[in-house]
């Protein structure tokens, strides 16, 4: 008798505790957690690069190192190529107290998540044509995630738009990659606002 075999998607909480239950109490490299995703390890790490930005307060340091990254990985969507990192990002280790902080805020937005994603609208991932644009506005909003602007809410917004994006095309959901689409938007339209603002209150004081 053959063996039975659980062919059951894995969803993104079933992924995030394979990664913590590997480390194991010891520190992941980003190339051990795309090795232990296998198939699904760059949709998953782009996740988590996004992860620590969606709170309304900015981290100084982290937001141009991930947003690089994270505008890496947008090419190579847009472009139809395999994910890639250059060898000393994917060298770099993330710690076993930040992994768990990280995994375990990842779980609380995941849990909500996946109540409401599901493959629809597939062709929003699938078409070329929308495989660019999903690229292009990954690369669009982690450009304005690098930004390194002591701002509430300037790397909340864009971090937003592609944890959307990135959950939409993992599991195939056309509807939730639009919701990245209009954050996406919105980050643009609030960094427009501000740009205003600036020029605005710098002719009212009479600077230039």
């Amino acid at each position: 008798m053959k063996p039975t075999t659980d062919h059951r998607r894995t969803t993104l909480s079933d992924d995030l505790r394979t990664i913590l239950g590997h480390a194991e109490g010891k520190a992941l490299s980003f190339r051990d957690i795309i090795d232990v995703l296998r198939g699904r390890g760059f949709d998953v790490l782009v996740i988590i690069l996004a992860l620590p930005f969606c709170q309304p307060i900015p981290l100084p340091g982290l937001s141009t190192p991930f947003g690089l990254a994270l505008m890496v990985f947008g090419f190579r969507i847009a472009l139809r190529q395999r994910p890639w990192l250059p060898d000393w990002i994917l060298r770099r280790e993330i710690s076993y107290e930040t992994l768990t902080k990280l995994v375990t805020g990842a779980l609380a937005v995941a849990s909500r998540m996946e109540r409401v994603v599901h493959p629809r609208l597939r062709f929003f991932n699938r078409w070329p044509s929308f495989t660019f644009l999903n690229g292009l506005v990954i690369v669009s909003s982690a450009f304005l995630l690098m930004l390194p602007l002591p701002i509430p809410f300037s790397n909340t917004i864009p971090a937003w738009s592609i944890l959307l994006l990135a959950a939409g095309m993992m599991e195939e959901d056309g509807a939730v990659i639009v919701a990245g689409y209009l954050v996406a938007g919105a980050a643009w339209t609030y960094f427009a606002t501000l740009w205003w603002l600036g020029e605005a209150e710098i002719e009212r004081l009479g600077i230039f």
